[in-house]
């Protein structure tokens, strides 16, 4: 979530001690809230990344949603210790997946900055729906039904490297291939699995204005998500391939204004060229040292 929707975050501090069945109940810093709905999945706990869709209302107006900051993606929220008095750690914790409740909280209560047109007596109303529990290796097996799926339909044919990037080549490269420490030149754009293109160095519609040029990072430096230096590392120079990432090897939960959480991503490149470290100056020794010996 982003640092301005500090009211969103801040309301994160206020939820229920124990979710149990619905009705109106109240929190052990005694905010009021109703509970619209019990899941029936497993209870969450500290240290747990849970997906949630949260909406936010002073009264009955609409102040901010997540889905709309995310794509319509459940944003991920980490369960941490209780910090203080209107913290809503320890109310998540008691929740599970699948429940939904809405906490009205008074905005005097609350920490600045306020929305400026609430009045005294205003009440901040935030619904939180617990969709699930992150999981990591679920969302690899979910990803990779998704890249199987996406392959079969657009007859690709993938190989994925030991990391788990799947490579499609379409011109084979005769060059060196890059090894840890090179600095590599990569034309690419990059997709969603529905097609919509986020980025690109050669397509002048994707970010108007900005000058087109490739991308130069060190291969195995962490310069790029994981799913790049992997997949660049095992082409060869002169190579044109497609890319696919599984979320876990691009950016995860983290969404971006293009790219929402737990996305597989698709990336045309063209390894142009591989520059090899230039050698740093050798270190005089010190006076009276002996030299290393050749």
């Amino acid at each position: 979530m982003k640092k301005n929707n500090q009211l969103l975050v801040a309301a994160l501090g206020l939820l229920l001690a124990s979710c149990g069945g619905g009705g109106h109940k109240k929190t052990p810093g005694g905010v009021d809230y109703i509970v619209h709905k019990s899941g029936s999945g497993a209870q969450l706990k500290e240290g747990d990344t849970v997906l949630m869709n949260i909406i936010q209302k002073l009264n009955d107006s609409t102040l901010a949603t997540s889905r709309e900051r995310s794509g319509g993606a459940p944003v991920p929220v980490l369960i941490q210790k209780s910090q203080q008095k209107w913290d809503l750690m320890d109310g998540l914790a008691a929740l599970h997946e699948g429940d939904s409740a809405t906490f009205a909280i008074p905005v005097d209560s609350l920490p600045q900055p306020r929305p400026p047109f609430a009045k005294k007596g205003d009440k901040l109303n935030v619904t939180f729906v617990v969709v699930s529990k992150f999981s990591s290796v679920k969302q690899l097996a979910e990803d990779q039904k998704l890249i199987k799926d996406y392959t079969a339909k657009n007859n690709i044919q993938a190989t994925p490297t030991p990391e788990g990037v799947y490579v499609a080549t379409q011109v084979a490269g005769t060059g060196e291939q890059p090894q840890a420490g090179d600095t590599v030149v990569v034309n690419y754009t990059g997709k969603l699995l529905n097609g919509k293109v986020f980025d690109s160095s050669v397509d002048t519609t994707i970010n108007p204005g900005r000058p087109l040029q490739p991308i130069r990072f060190p291969i195995g430096k962490g310069f790029v998500i994981k799913g790049w230096d992997a997949g660049i590392a095992s082409l060869k120079k002169g190579t044109k391939a497609t890319l696919i990432l599984p979320s876990t090897l691009g950016y995860g939960l983290q969404p971006t204004p293009m790219i929402p959480s737990n996305s597989v991503l698709v990336f045309d490149v063209e390894l142009l060229d591989i520059k090899k470290p230039t050698a740093a100056p050798a270190t005089p020794a010190a006076p009276g040292a002996p030299a290393k010996k050749k």
